[in-house]
């Protein structure tokens, strides 16, 4: 037997209960509103979308409370408006899914780099929030982003897809934002976005994406500060984890700070997390600890490409592996990369500086790298306690570094070493070893390779080169 919503079992208990009983009740329990009690009934995108968007109405009208997706329903859906004080709670098994036609979204958002005429337009958004305050999507049901109605070709290694395809969350320039236990999968674009956003809590979420779908980044922290990543389990295509301050900001000019990621597993054919390298204003003060990251093109990324600053910034207790895949996506394999190459001929660069890697274990198809094509943008890396062992491709041929975005050459052939640092200043490493694998190819060299990188500390770094008669350190 079902219990009615909570304001029914209100009207029920009223008409024969105290009127103190029924005060208590409504004190001590949050409203609940039933998506089914407003007429959704899985059977019409425009008039789920309708009826759903009426429960979130009335549920703020209310002054907050709970709207309920119910347990074991689907609903397929345009673009829903979470409203202040809404909590949007999935019920176990219950699923929402985003609409197959670009055309029934109503809320869009901007991509967050100008590319010129090849720039689509605005994208539509399943689920969007703009300017509310405590605001929150919960329970053990899933939001779904019907990937493959944006898919033209499957490929062995990335889909093709259509210009146009929806972010499936975007929450712009909210306050008290709480995502808790909720899967969010198969996302078009970009799964969950936070743009201008102070105070969020995203706690033991579940984004299922698929390897081989672009631009389906799991987490966007743009713009917005104050942010808790904890116990997440992610896997995507793209970035799992990004932090940015995008050019394309909507009117939104505030750092992205404060940002502490915690306890996550984390797999992807691009980064685990990455900091840019669309970052156009300040990315500082930001933990990430206590995380596992595999079967990933990258580890954890620091990539400047724009005219912002990155600083502050302490890895530590990571346990990472990474290998490498199809040039399609970005990476070649870095457990750890620190990048500053401007993307444009005209870009001026910012600086990336106090960035910190501690106790970190690393096995990986290439080496760490600390770069930028000329001195002044990187300042301040150290490594302390961190373990990069370095095997043989397995599929992919190895060899080259990726420095995508930029003005000059995205893949040149740059041999594999243990740590490759060029024009940084202020490298430090205390109690790092590298090791190499059996069978290393020729391109394998030095445990250390640096060049014109000013207060390099190398003394706390061990390892020999890959093969014999090659200096295990080459510096000049």
């Amino acid at each position: 037997m079902r219990l009615p919503a909570l304001p029914k079992l209100r009207a029920f208990c009223a008409s024969f209960l105290p009127l103190a009983v029924v005060s208590s009740l409504s004190a001590l329990s949050p409203a609940s509103f039933s998506v089914r009690d407003y007429g959704a009934t899985g059977r019409d995108i425009a008039a789920d979308t309708a009826a759903i968007q009426k429960a979130i109405d009335a549920c703020a009208e209310h002054g907050g409370g709970q709207v309920v997706v119910p347990a074991g329903s689907t609903f397929t859906i345009g673009t829903l408006v979470l409203r202040s004080h809404v909590d949007l709670h999935l019920e176990r098994g219950a699923l929402l899914q985003g609409s197959p036609h670009h055309g029934d979204f109503t809320r869009f958002a901007l991509q967050p780099v100008d590319m010129g005429p090849t720039s689509p337009p605005p994208m539509g958004v399943v689920i969007y929030a703009d300017k509310a305050d405590d605001v929150a999507i919960t329970g053990p049901g899933r939001i779904d982003g019907n990937e493959m109605a944006y898919v033209t070709k499957v490929g062995p290694y990335i889909y093709t897809c259509v210009d146009q395809r929806p972010f499936l969350v975007v929450l712009r320039q909210c306050t008290h934002v709480l995502l808790r236990e909720v899967t969010l999968s198969n996302s078009a674009y970009w799964t969950l976005r936070l743009i201008g956003c102070d105070d969020a809590n995203i706690d033991a979420i579940r984004i299922d994406g698929d390897l081989l779908m672009p631009n389906n980044d799991g987490i966007d922290i743009d713009w917005s500060s104050n942010v808790r990543i904890h116990d997440c389990n992610i896997s995507t295509g793209d970035d799992c984890i990004s932090l940015k301050t995008a050019p394309l900001s909507e009117g939104i000019n505030r750092p992205c700070e404060n940002v502490v990621i915690s306890g996550c597993n984390l797999r992807s054919r691009s980064s685990g997390v990455v900091m840019g390298c669309d970052a156009a204003g300040p990315i500082r003060d930001v933990i990430v600890s206590d995380c596992v990251i595999k079967d990933s093109h990258r580890g954890v990324s620091v990539r400047l490409s724009l005219g912002g600053t990155i600083e502050r910034v302490l890895f530590q207790n990571l346990v990472i592996e990474t290998r490498i895949f199809d040039s399609m996506w970005w990476g070649r394999g870095e457990p750890i990369q620190v990048l500053a190459l401007p993307w444009t001929q005209k870009t001026k660069l910012g600086v990336v500086r106090d960035i910190r890697f501690t106790n970190i274990i690393c096995t990986s198809e290439n080496g760490a790298m600390v770069y930028a094509d000329e001195p002044g943008h990187i300042e301040r890396v150290s490594f302390d306690h961190v373990a990069v062992r370095i095997n043989r491709p397995a599929v992919f041929a190895g060899g080259e570094q990726d420095l995508r975005p930029n003005a000059k050459e995205g893949l040149p052939r740059i041999a594999t070493n243990g740590f490759l640092v060029r024009h940084a200043s202020g490298v430090t490493f205390k109690d790092c070893v590298v090791t190499w694998g059996p069978n290393p190819p020729e391109y394998f060299q030095h445990a250390l390779q640096a060049q014109d990188s000013p207060g390099l500390s190398d003394s706390g770094l061990e390892g020999e080169a890959a093969h014999p008669g090659m200096p295990a350190k080459l510096i000049h």
